[in-house]
């Protein structure tokens, strides 16, 4: 909080007391104000209670979603054509087999490729009901998807992988970051390296940052998808 004005009497001093009390009050609300402005320019995702001298909150029940996530999407082009999201922990690739996914999403069926590119977001919105009460926001089974600002159908989440996605991630798992053809030449897929931004418990987002200009039209641009609950 900021520092108290305490009234002082004058006791005979007059004017040089008078400024020495507001002397003394301008440097404690300069050092306030300062910490008060590095608070201010710093992340969102870093609070700055302790800059502030206070007590910090309790942790937020999402702390252990890593902040750094390796995403893939499969984008078929036979078939069951809905493009498929999928969202690991960024392990390294020598470190073990393909982990069980963080989030697996079927997009809808009139979302292609294409679309993702052109727009470089999607956004997905769910009703608090639909989690069930308490619910983390990325459990909702179903999500309203919008791109380049228009409702484009509903994506479901699904809790595991099918076998033949399973076995395309250990295939993948090598590669961090780039685009292709799985082997069969049916499906391409996108892979990514992703930060993860919390706004709050109903608000988050996935920002690609490896590569640059992945999805991007002329090689320039990039991927956001936005969850929020409602």
């Amino acid at each position: 909080m900021p520092p108290a004005v305490v009234p002082v009497e004058d006791g005979g001093c007059g004017g040089a007391k008078e400024e020495a009390v507001c002397e003394s009050c301008h440097v404690a609300w300069s050092a306030w104000l300062t910490r008060l402005g590095r608070c201010l320019l710093a992340s969102t995702l870093h609070p700055c209670h302790a800059a502030l001298g206070l007590s910090p909150p309790p942790a937020p029940c999402f702390a252990s979603f890593p902040a750094v996530v390796r995403g893939t999407l499969f984008l078929p082009s036979t078939g069951d054509r809905r493009v498929r999201l999928f969202l690991h922990e960024h392990a390294a690739p020598a470190e073990s087999a393909a982990p069980a996914p963080i989030l697996v999403l079927d997009l809808p069926a009139g979302l292609v490729g294409a679309d993702i590119a052109a727009a470089g977001r999607i956004v997905l919105e769910c009703q608090r009901e639909w989690a069930g009460s308490g619910g983390a926001l990325l459990e909702s089974p179903k999500w309203l998807v919008y791109c380049n600002g228009s409702r484009v159908g509903f994506a479901a989440r699904r809790e595991t992988m099918s076998d033949g996605e399973g076995w395309a991630m250990e295939k993948l798992w090598a590669v961090t970051a780039g685009a292709g053809r799985l082997p069969g030449g049916g499906v391409e897929y996108l892979r990514g390296q992703f930060e993860r931004i919390v706004g709050s418990a109903d608000a988050e987002s996935f920002h690609l940052v490896e590569p640059l200009g992945w999805l991007g039209v002329h090689g320039v641009g990039g991927l956001s998808v936005f969850f929020h609950r409602i």
